[in-house]
């Protein structure tokens, strides 16, 4: 094993202690579950976003005749499995 990666072979890093937590709430007026929440609510909301506007996208060029029904559907089982997958590792 090579010297220089011997820290990237550690366990994962523990909890933060008592001390931290306070440091943190102190600094940020928040505690770092609710910050975690914030970041995973933000990542939710940005890809939601993100698949209204493709669906929307894709149903102009439907209803404009420039791209087919399977398309769409299938531009749509891809967003839906996508948020699926996304929300299961988000949320668990």
């Amino acid at each position: 094993m090579i010297t220089g990666l011997k820290h990237l072979t550690r366990a994962l890093p523990m909890s933060m202690t008592d001390a931290q937590l306070s440091a943190f709430s102190a600094v940020a007026g928040f505690t770092p579950q609710l910050s975690s929440v914030l970041w995973r609510s933000s990542v939710l909301v940005l890809a939601l976003l993100w698949c209204t506007w493709a669906l929307w996208t894709g149903y102009r060029g439907w209803a404009a005749g420039n791209l087919n029904f399977g398309a769409l559907g299938g531009s749509t089982l891809r967003l839906a499995l996508a948020l699926i997958v996304l929300m299961f590792f988000m949320l668990s």
